[in-house]
């Protein structure tokens, strides 16, 4: 949660520049490997991964290097979300200053509406 806060702080504080956090999803490495075929102790556990290509963070990224994703600036999103679906709500991913970022929402911090 720091390196979101970090984030969402730095694109505050510098207005020009793009500034977001991204989950890479889960892909295949060495690592993820190992927890897949040995995670409980069998095999089963592989079954309980989705595991996306690692093309598709790849690809993310990219695409919120271009101009079309500057409103997700200071946000965190997961490079597995649907890019379509994340452009139709940019408008109010925009004007919620809330949305896509860390919160601790909940009484009694919440504010009255």
């Amino acid at each position: 949660m720091a390196q979101l806060k970090l984030m969402e702080f730095l694109a505050a504080e510098n207005p020009d520049v793009f500034v977001a956090s991204v989950h890479p999803g889960v892909v295949v490495t060495p690592m993820t490997q190992a927890l897949m075929d040995h995670g409980d102790g069998t095999k089963e556990a592989a079954g309980r991964f989705h595991v996306d290509d690692v093309k598709l963070p790849a690809h993310f990224l990219l695409w919120m290097t271009s101009p079309e994703a500057r409103f997700l600036r200071g946000r965190f999103v997961w490079a597995n979300w649907d890019v379509d679906q994340l452009k139709a709500r940019a408008k109010e991913i925009e004007e919620s200053p809330q949305m896509l970022t860390s919160n601790v929402l909940g009484w009694p911090y919440q504010p009255k509406e």
